[in-house]
């Protein structure tokens, strides 16, 4: 196990451009999107009505919110959004990085700074781990293309190098998991305390 752990961090170490580079393209197409419609749009505002219309999820039960966002992250949004595209054509984790950013700043926006900071952590820890998964997948999809870039000096051909780089994914995919489950957590917490203080707020 121990050797395993420490294969992981070493494969994650040697990816660190390729997923410094994401990163960057991630958080900062999120504070575009942000800032952006700022700027076009008015934060829209939150009537009674819609206040107390919100139900909890898996009817307020937290451990089945936790194993149910973990799942729908893990297999939904990271592997079938982010990796397996990569998988196929290498360049496609980047563009699904860019629009899932965009499309949670655009829901984030309306979202006072206070409750922004409130989800900030679930924001971080989902928006890394997916950052992670499209490595993985840019990785495989680099090996069967560009194996002497992906890998220099070991002289592989391609089907040695997809080997290689699905053991690499395999890897990272630890990191990917930890991730999201530590996100599923957080989410579930924010979730509920989030809506708690709404049907407070509407009642009284």
């Amino acid at each position: 196990m121990r050797s395993f752990i420490k294969s992981c961090v070493e494969v994650i170490s040697e990816r660190g451009k390729l997923l410094a580079f994401f990163n960057i393209i991630y958080f900062c197409s999120f504070a575009f999107a942000v800032l952006l419609v700022q700027f076009m749009f008015p934060p829209p505002i939150i009537s009674e009505e819609l206040l107390s219309s919100f139900r909890f999820p898996f009817g307020g039960e937290w451990s089945l919110m936790i194993i149910g966002i973990f799942a729908f992250n893990l297999f939904f949004s990271a592997f079938a959004v982010v990796t397996l595209p990569g998988i196929v054509f290498f360049p496609l984790p980047t563009a699904f990085l860019v629009y899932r950013a965009v499309v949670w700043g655009l829901l984030f926006y309306p979202l006072p700074l206070w409750a922004f900071l409130i989800v900030l952590p679930t924001l971080v820890f989902e928006g890394e781990a997916y950052v992670f998964a499209a490595t993985a997948g840019t990785i495989v999809g680099l090996s069967y293309v560009n194996p002497s870039w992906l890998f220099k000096g070991y002289g592989l051909s391609r089907l040695e190098a997809f080997k290689l780089a699905l053991k690499e994914a395999a890897r990272i995919y630890v990191a990917v998991i930890l991730l999201l489950f530590v996100a599923a957590i957080v989410e579930t917490a924010t979730i509920l305390s989030f809506l708690s203080f709404l049907f407070c707020h509407a009642v009284f």
